[in-house]
């Protein structure tokens, strides 16, 4: 069926000549050690690009003396602070690879991902090491946590990897773009987190792409300072937050977690001129009445993504703002970039022009045939920042890429005459609370967990306040009241994974192959 493409849409733009990041960041601390590189936005610490080589070969060093070798996963759960990017470069130029988890994932949903990754090594902040070191205990991987400051802790304090003797500006490996370098976790079309296998040449063309949507008011260069709102261990944070702004030199400021207040506050205080930030900080900007009582005169590009921005929230906040403030539109299965303003302001509303390099594909979702000019289809696309697969999962893998390497990536989108993509709809059943992905598998299964639950099944249904919020039904074995159940829920997951409310059924629908069939359950 691939061979019976009748319209393949194209980028604008051209990738170029690429090379593993960690390489191009090392090149730039040669060329000015003293400039600065990150500073932690909520300590005020900072390091210079010669302090961010220099640490980060003392954990390569560390980390090669504990046998971690090329092709290895770390695994890495921080929120974004200045030791971020220091264990990330670390870890590559050891020439393993990292497996970043989010802070605010309990330990037995860490455990569930860490089954399949196998990390050699784990490196938490102080105080998410005992969790991490749960999540190793529960998932039976039998490795060293590292802990990084302080906090309640019995991992290995990081100093015992700074402590590894190691040669100072000692060269990077001999890394190719084909090597490993990234396993962030994506819920895929709505089953249980998958690891995503990103390779250096992957991250070089994220970065790439996202140096190119983010010059818009403002090029992104080395003079330019950046807000890292979005999480680091996100794609959306790993590509726009940190690989772009590293590959050109630029200063990141790290932001712990996107809010208002702190976001207002440091984009004032360091003079920040690009950051990303989710969908519900564009309306903020738009309106609320604290964004008056800060100089934000610096900002030049404010990017978003993860879900649909309405038109006029960008226009309103372009407007207030005195800058530019666009979205684009990616998954991590393409490194996060898929489409963006490319260089040039895009029309509001939609998600811009193909990332450098790419190709797109308007399909049927059913037949695999190209839907007729004009019409919306599912989208499918190929280029450099495409995923090598799924990590230790060759099915699902299958399922996603075809032969000739187009990713299926479930979302519904029109292609316009003049290129910009408009994203219409998700096929995917993830549901997205505050543009953070929660796959409704994984509700089911802790639900499932509970003796008196026979049967659960979760969708998501719209929410004033966080866009959208999961919903569980549930057939019971035994007598139990929908709070006990909330209660259950709430203590397994994180925060914004918990249920808006429990419905009691007689039984949930399911297809004659087992499938929850969620368009029934929303009619209930």
């Amino acid at each position: 069926m691939t061979g019976l493409a009748t319209t393949i849409h194209r980028s604008p733009l051209s990738l170029g000549s690429i090379e593993p990041v960690p390489a191009t960041a090392l090149q730039r601390a040669r060329e000015d050690p003293d400039a600065s590189a990150v500073v932690d936005g909520a300590t005020g610490d900072r390091l210079s690009r010669g302090e961010l080589a220099a640490f980060s070969e003392s954990i390569a060093a560390g980390m090669r003396a504990r046998g971690v070798d090329r092709g290895d996963l770390v695994a890495v759960t921080m929120p974004n602070v200045a030791w971020w990017p220091v264990v990330a470069l670390g870890v590559w130029r050891a020439g393993a690879a990292i497996a970043p988890l989010s802070p605010l994932w309990t330990a037995e949903e860490a455990a569930r991902v860490l089954r399949h990754a196998r990390p050699r090594v784990g490196i938490a902040l102080g105080p998410l090491a005992p969790i991490l070191q749960r999540a190793f205990d529960l998932a039976g991987v039998d490795e060293e946590v590292v802990a990084v400051g302080a906090g309640d802790s019995s991992g290995t304090p990081i100093g015992a990897l700074l402590a590894t003797p190691g040669e100072r500006g000692a060269a990077l490996p001999a890394l190719d773009l084909d090597d490993l370098a990234a396993v962030p976790f994506s819920s895929g079309t709505g089953g249980l987190p998958k690891g995503v296998r990103l390779t250096h040449g992957n991250l070089a063309a994220g970065a790439q792409a996202t140096v190119d949507g983010l010059s818009l008011g403002g090029p992104l260069d080395a003079r330019a300072v950046v807000l890292a709102c979005a999480p680091f261990f996100h794609s959306m944070g790993l590509a726009l937050s940190f690989l772009g702004p590293l590959t050109v030199g630029a200063r990141i400021v790290t932001m712990p977690a996107p809010a208002l207040e702190p976001l207002l506050r440091l984009v004032a205080e360091h003079g920040v001129t690009h950051t990303a930030v989710p969908p519900q900080l564009v309306d903020a900007l738009a309106l609320d009445p604290r964004v008056d009582e800060h100089d934000l005169s610096s900002l030049e590009t404010v990017a978003s993504g993860g879900t649909h921005v309405p038109a006029e929230s960008e226009r309103r906040a372009s407007e207030r703002l005195g800058c530019v403030v666009r979205q684009g539109y990616g998954i991590t299965e393409a490194t996060c970039i898929v489409s963006s303003p490319q260089r040039r302001p895009s029309t509001p509303g939609t998600a811009g022009w193909l990332a450098a390099g790419s190709e797109a594909r308007l399909c049927d979702p059913v037949s695999g045939l190209d839907v007729p000019d004009g019409e919306p289809g599912e989208l499918w696309i190929r280029g450099p920042q495409v995923m090598e697969g799924y990590h230790g999962l060759p099915d699902e893998t299958r399922a996603a890429l075809t032969e000739d390497g187009w990713l299926r990536t479930g979302d519904l989108v029109a292609i316009r005459p003049d290129g910009q993509l408009e994203v219409r709809d998700r096929l995917k059943e993830l549901i997205k609370v505050n543009g953070a992905s929660v796959a409704p598998a994984e509700l089911e299964l802790v639900l499932r967990e509970h003796p008196a639950v026979r049967d659960a099944g979760v969708v998501g249904q719209p929410d004033r306040r966080r866009g959208e919020a999961p919903v569980g039904f549930v057939s019971l074995a035994e007598p139990a009241k929908p709070d006990e159940l909330l209660v259950f829920v709430g203590e397994r997951v994180a925060p914004y994974k918990r249920l808006r409310e429990v419905r009691i059924v007689d039984d949930v629908p399911r297809s004659p192959t087992g499938k929850v069939l969620r368009r029934a359950l929303m009619q209930l």
